[in-house]
């Protein structure tokens, strides 16, 4: 039986697939923390990660399997940005986004398992985040959230509030291009029908200050 699996361990990216009534398993990748090499471009490196999550489950799975990966990451006034893995690290993060632009990137592989065709694609979304006060920054680094998220802070979480605009699609910003994910998963011969795919409605938080409009990018 045709089917899809997700290659990942994140629930936002669960989240993002279930919301358009994609059916689909998930088989977190048996990997190592994956470093793109020295020099390549932040559009080139995301994608091969992507594509190294990917391979490394549909080598594992029966043919007729549509495998998915992807991998986040932003890229700020000093250059790409993974996952910050300590509170230290988080700080220094978000001390450089706050109040300016930046840029947040999607890449994803689409394989037909266990070794057939493979489809590449990037999603890049512009974000401007607000100034923000010490005393809220130390609170949300404290709150642990920032530690897995690219860039140290999650859209759709406790940084939702800081937000004042984004150029592109929230769902890239939350860790999957759906409308994307589909479109590969086609070019590597899923069967049709597949659903179509919306942005991802951000839900409002009881916060102090509300979100300004998203999806505006002459504001970005």
């Amino acid at each position: 039986m045709t089917r899809i699996v997700l290659a990942s361990s994140s629930p936002r990216r669960r989240e993002l697939l279930s919301r358009i009534g994609v059916r689909f398993t998930v088989v977190a990748p048996q990997t190592e923390e994956i470093t793109p090499p020295p020099g390549m471009c932040s559009d080139l490196a995301v994608q091969l990660v992507a594509r190294q999550k990917a391979l490394s489950v549909a080598r594992t799975l029966p043919q007729g399997t549509f495998v998915l990966g992807a991998d986040t990451v932003v890229v700020g006034p000093s250059g790409l940005m993974g996952k910050p893995g300590s509170p230290e690290r988080a700080r220094r993060m978000l001390d450089e986004l706050k109040g300016t632009r930046h840029t947040v990137l999607t890449g994803i592989c689409a394989i037909a398992a266990p070794s057939g065709a493979e489809a590449l694609g990037v999603s890049r979304s512009a974000v401007r985040m607000r100034a923000i006060d010490d005393a809220d920054l130390d609170a949300y680094i404290a709150s642990g959230e920032p530690l897995d998220k690219a860039g140290g802070y999650a859209i759709q979480g406790g940084a939702g509030d800081w937000i004042e605009a984004v150029g592109g699609r929230v769902d890239t910003v939350v860790g999957l291009d759906v409308a994307l994910a589909l479109r590969l998963l086609a070019e590597v011969g899923y069967p049709m029908p597949l659903p179509s795919a919306a942005d991802v409605p951000l839900q409002p938080r009881p916060v102090r200050r509300p979100l300004s409009p998203l999806r505006t990018p002459s504001r970005v």
